[in-house]
């Protein structure tokens, strides 16, 4: 082998670098880290098209509870009672078989009742990124692994890929009665429904009952038919399951929800493209989802903690979907918002917290292991897991890129490179699939181990991620206090998301601190000053800039403590200064305005944060630009402008009431302030 391909073929590289946590809240340390490859060489050698994650420049609220779109989940389906029964009834006699074919605890989980949440499953599929098989998050990028695939659904890493042929003559004398029994049941040409199937096969003792029952839960809860239907296509590998060959469903699985999510994503931007442009739309359009699609309301709940219901309490050799029973999710009253705000509440590494069900190697310790051919599955599974490949499911081939989402694995994360296709035909992505590995030996985080990013992957995510595109460009960060880096847990992700504070208002930043600073900030023509209690009303907006511009003309020239203007004060040094002097309390004269439920819209292209680096904000409303690109929408609901304007009024008329203090306590002071 060329001694350049087997480098190419190695999963990690391994050097010394400045690294930085992923929640931005500590100094770059110099050690040794372990990176997944491809790593770019350079964070300008990548184009638009082929890696940057870019913002959309539309700031368009899909909501599906007020539209014409309905999403049929067809592998979401609740378990029959025959079913459970049928299962109870074979599960004795071919146990060994499921497990030597590595679906035993797939079909077991198939009597977990999953509760459907479609506001969830919408609100995260928004984040979606078609370009490279992510969501994208304000803290980062993340996304459904293989390992995510092995350790919820249970499925196989191994064996032969979901194409593959009958050969021996038995096998296809069975695949022909399956033919057989399926032609003489369907009625005008359309198959029997998979609840006809079970009718057809449950307690008749046939010679092909259990090559029927595994057709029967591929058709229902591993790649269903849109209309219940039972399929054709998969008797070939319900035989070879039935015979205990091992078939790679997990990789077919995760193509199947990649495919599906990216449909997901083009049918919502579709829409809103539709609504921007006036385009008139069916009374409803409807959009199957064929993959088992509940996998994915599982992972965010084991992700994220903001999200996530309690779950059921289970025993150690009890699938993982059970902890998820019949469990319903939190009434939440915006899911973007949640997810938007999740940066303290994502958790990279959920699986090592039961590790023994996993079947993930999860060692208490980091641990080097020579690399050899007779591995432990478990570790073999590993490789595979982190290794950039092709996905191969039926009738379609998704790529997999984990080196996007190291910090999932326990590993450190550098710029992600840029992975060329390997998809012309299913036998080409297999054979990358299965591709050997030149590594000498295999690195394993310990489970306790917390990763780090390179200091110009930050730099990176700031200037590809988080550039002025996006829809809360110019947000100044506030230095954050001591305190609160402190406690700041270390499984935060890289930034914080665009927030609102109390001293954060549209169109310019307006501070007021106690000390002196009211009688400044009052020498505008129409400054204000209001207790936060008066804007404590919680909504989520997305204004266009003339509103907001309008909203707003009464907040501008507000001083710092130091009679520095905002727009000029982030311009110098003394921002820092003036920022992190502001006192914990205010008094009744000067406190912080308060109003996070408007979304800034600032001047400047750029603004300098309290640390003196250039950086702007990820939108909330995130989608890759090759897909939204061009399109610009805002605005704002009657109802929203109305309480605008009236919290307005009451600031103009605090605004009077401050202004005639200011005078009365000049009138006082004169006489002892005048020559004696």
């Amino acid at each position: 082998m060329n001694p350049k391909d087997s480098l190419e073929n190695t999963i990690m590289e391994v050097r010394e670098d400045f690294m930085l946590s992923p929640a931005g809240d500590s100094e770059p340390t110099f050690r040794t880290a372990h990176f997944l490859k491809p790593i770019a060489n350079s964070i300008h050698e990548l184009t638009l098209n082929e890696l940057f994650l870019n913002p959309s420049s539309s700031s368009f609220v899909f909501e599906p509870k007020g539209c014409p779109l309905k999403i049929n989940f067809n592998g979401w389906r609740y378990p029959q009672t025959k079913w459970v029964r049928w299962l109870d009834q074979l599960k004795p006699k071919y146990e060994s078989v499921w497990k030597k074919a590595g679906i035993f605890e797939p079909i077991m989980s198939t009597k977990s009742r999953l509760m459907k949440n479609q506001d969830l499953v919408y609100g995260v599929a928004e984040k979606w990124c078609s370009e490279t098989n992510t969501f994208v998050f304000p803290f980062g990028e993340a996304t459904i692994t293989l390992e995510d695939v092995i350790v919820l659904g249970g499925y196989s890493l191994f064996g032969d890929p979901v194409f593959t042929p009958l050969e021996d003559q038995e096998m296809k004398e069975v695949e022909k009665k399956l033919i057989l029994a399926r032609q003489e049941r369907s009625k005008k040409g359309m198959p029997p429904s998979t609840s006809m199937w079970i009718d057809i096969f449950i307690d008749k003792s046939s010679e092909i009952e259990h090559e029927a029952f595994l057709v029967t839960w591929l058709s229902i809860f591993v790649f269903p038919h849109k209309y219940n239907l039972v399929k054709s296509c998969l008797f070939s590998l319900a035989v070879h399951l039935a015979r205990g060959n091992r078939i790679a469903l997990a990789p077919a699985v995760l193509a199947s929800l990649y495919n599906d999510l990216n449909l997901f994503k083009e049918v919502i931007v579709g829409f809103e493209k539709c609504l921007l442009r006036g385009v008139e739309l069916p009374l409803v359009l409807e959009v199957n989802v064929q993959s088992p699609f509940y996998l994915v309301q599982v992972w965010v709940w084991e992700r994220f903690k903001n999200l996530q219901p309690r779950p059921n309490l289970i025993n150690n050799e009890d699938h993982v979907l059970l902890r998820w029973h019949m469990v319903r999710a939190l009434e939440i009253d915006s899911v973007r918002l949640a997810l938007d705000s999740a940066i303290d509440h994502f958790l990279w590494r959920p699986y090592v917290r039961y590790a023994n069900k996993c079947g993930i190697y999860y060692p208490n310790d980091e641990t080097l292991v020579p690399f050899k051919k007779d591995l432990d599955k478990q570790i073999l599974s590993f490789v595979l897991c982190l290794r950039v490949s092709e996905l191969v499911g039926f009738e379609c081939i998704e790529q997999y890129l984990p080196h996007r989402v190291a910090m999932q694995f326990g590993l450190d994360q550098d710029v992600p490179g840029y992975v060329s296709r390997f998809n012309n035909t299913e036998a080409i992505a297999w054979k990358n699939y299965t591709r050997p590995s030149s590594d000498t030996s295999l690195y394993f985080p310990s489970r306790f181990f917390e990763a780090d990013v390179t200091t110009r992957y930050a730099k990176w995510w700031k200037k590809s991620v988080l550039g002025p595109q996006g829809f809360y460009k110019n947000v100044v960060r506030r230095k954050r206090s001591a305190r609160s880096l402190k406690f700041r847990p270390h499984h935060a992700a890289l930034f914080p998301p665009p927030k609102l504070i109390d001293d954060d208002v549209p169109k310019v930043l307006k501070t007021i601190s106690s000390e002196n600073s009211a009688e400044d900030s009052l020498k505008a023509e129409k400054n204000v000053d209001a207790p936060s209690s008066l804007l404590s009303e919680n909504h989520t907006l997305a204004p266009s800039i003339s509103a907001v511009e309008d909203c707003t003309t009464v907040l501008k020239d507000v001083k710092f403590k130091d009679g520095i203007s905002v727009k000029d004060g982030l311009k110098s040094e003394k921002t820092a200064d003036a920022t992190s002097s502001l006192p914990q309390k205010h008094d009744t004269l000067s406190p912080l305005i308060s109003v996070e439920d408007c979304n800034p819209v600032l001047e400047d292209d750029e603004f300098e944060d309290a640390n003196k680096s250039k950086e702007a904000r990820l939108s909330s409303e995130r989608v890759c630009e090759s897909e939204t690109q061009g399109e610009s929408s805002s605005y704002l609901s009657d109802a929203s402008i109305a309480k605008l304007e009236e919290r307005i009024s009451r600031l103009e008329k605090l605004h009077r009431e401050l202004k005639m203090a200011r005078k009365s306590r000049e009138g006082n002071a004169r006489p002892m302030s005048g020559p004696q």
